[in-house]
């Protein structure tokens, strides 16, 4: 059965910043190399958020050794935003998890894994820890192990995207951003994350 449609990153993120902000800890972007988003805490502590439309939290490794560095090290803390049902529009979750626990469980469900003899031909770098019961017996359910990392709050990861039907062309960029600016405040999210589509031959 094919997946449905991907919430945009950008959209999770937006709605895991909300949720840091509501409870107490607003983030301020950090200068970063390519993609990565990396945040600072008011008092310093750095976070790095990762986003998934699935409830899993997938961790690439260096290489495929027990000891090999993770692209989820290197900050204090580690936010990860998911949709509440997974890639559909509405409530996000975020848990703010000590980046430490994250990587002790990474490795430690990922030596688990090794340990049953796998059929693998040991160039696995992909180590992922499930949040539901659908993945290994020893990586799944950490949606329980880490509830106590979950943020509260109400933030929805929306991504609007707007059908527009008109017959006319003066001025359409200028009415095209001013609806995103008014969709994105009424749904919380940035104005980036706001698609507007529109179509002439309606």
């Amino acid at each position: 059965m094919p997946k449905s449609p991907r919430i945009d990153n950008e959209v999770l993120m937006e709605a895991g910043l909300e949720l840091m902000h509501q409870n107490g800890k607003p983030l301020t972007k950090l200068q970063s190399p390519g993609r990565s988003m990396l945040y600072s805490l008011p008092g310093g502590e750095t976070v790095r958020i990762r986003t998934c439309n699935d409830h899993i939290l997938i961790v690439l490794a260096k290489h495929p050794t027990a000891d090999a560095k993770l692209n989820i090290e290197g900050t204090d803390w580690l936010l990860i935003v998911m949709p509440e049902i997974e890639r559909t529009p509405g409530k996000a979750l975020a848990y703010l998890v000590p980046t430490k626990v994250a990587v002790e469980a990474v490795r430690r469900t990922h030596q688990a894994w090794l340990d049953t003899n796998p059929n693998t031909k040991g160039a696995n770098t992909t180590w992922n820890l499930w949040f539901d019961q659908d993945g290994p017996a020893k990586a799944n359910s950490f949606a329980a192990q880490w509830s106590k990392y979950l943020l509260n709050g109400d933030s929805e990861a929306l991504g609007p995207e707007i059908f527009v039907t008109t017959t006319g062309s003066s001025n359409i960029k200028a009415e095209v951003e001013a609806a995103r600016q008014r969709i994105s405040k009424a749904a919380g999210v940035s104005p980036s994350a706001v698609k507007i589509i529109v179509d002439f031959g309606l």
